[in-house]
């Protein structure tokens, strides 16, 4: 009884949106260190001290809450690439997507499991009927490929070479980070993963 009562305290601590944030960044939590295969909404919900239903006040099911952590991963992402923008402020165009390329990497080494769940959270039409993406990870997720092709589109050129080009950078560092986080990169000697990077387009890139 006494713990019950706890653990209503515990929730009604929570205000709105905090209990939502704190579901979030608990799942992030276990997705980290155990993997996908341990996220639950009971389990997220033992994680910080609320009851097993208090998840389903702001998410229909398991589906929505991943959905919800991809997103947050998203926009941790293009944050991470705006930063690097404020930090670059003279870098443009294909430098600046250099910049970009290796902050997407940056971002999947060190969080391979977020990576991954964001990834699979994405609908590229592959289905006949596909099934409709959460509004709020479509959105989230379009925001880092918004940056990349701003950075293209701001040296001359069409948009649809603008657009190319950044689906193509997009190609080489998504390569690069999933190759890198599942260890199927055997690099040389005295060479790290964004070493590698660098050589791969410094042939094209003015690096400054």
């Amino acid at each position: 009884m006494a713990e019950k009562k706890k653990i209503q305290e515990k929730e009604s601590a929570y205000h709105h949106g905090d209990l939502r944030f704190a579901l979030i960044h608990a799942a992030r939590t276990l997705l980290e260190k155990h993997g996908i295969e341990s996220l639950s909404l009971r389990s997220i919900a033992s994680a910080i001290g609320v009851t097993h239903m208090a998840p389903y006040a702001h998410f229909k099911g398991k589906q929505e809450l991943l959905q919800a952590v991809a997103a947050s991963g998203y926009d941790e992402l293009a944050n991470n690439m705006v930063m690097a923008q404020k930090e670059n402020p003279k870098v443009r165009g294909r430098s600046l997507a250099y910049h970009y390329g290796l902050e997407y990497i940056r971002f999947a080494m060190k969080h391979p499991n977020l990576y991954r769940l964001m990834l699979n959270q994405i609908e590229f039409k592959k289905k006949s009927k596909p099934e409709p993406t959460n509004k709020e990870v479509a959105k989230s997720s379009e925001r880092p490929f918004r940056l990349l092709y701003a950075a293209f589109a701001s040296d001359r050129g069409s948009k649809d070479l603008a657009h190319a080009k950044a689906l193509g950078a997009w190609a080489i560092v998504h390569g690069v980070s999933s190759l890198a986080i599942d260890n199927h990169l055997v690099l040389p000697e005295g060479m790290d993963i964004f070493q590698l990077f660098k050589v791969t387009v410094s042939s094209s890139v003015d690096l400054g």
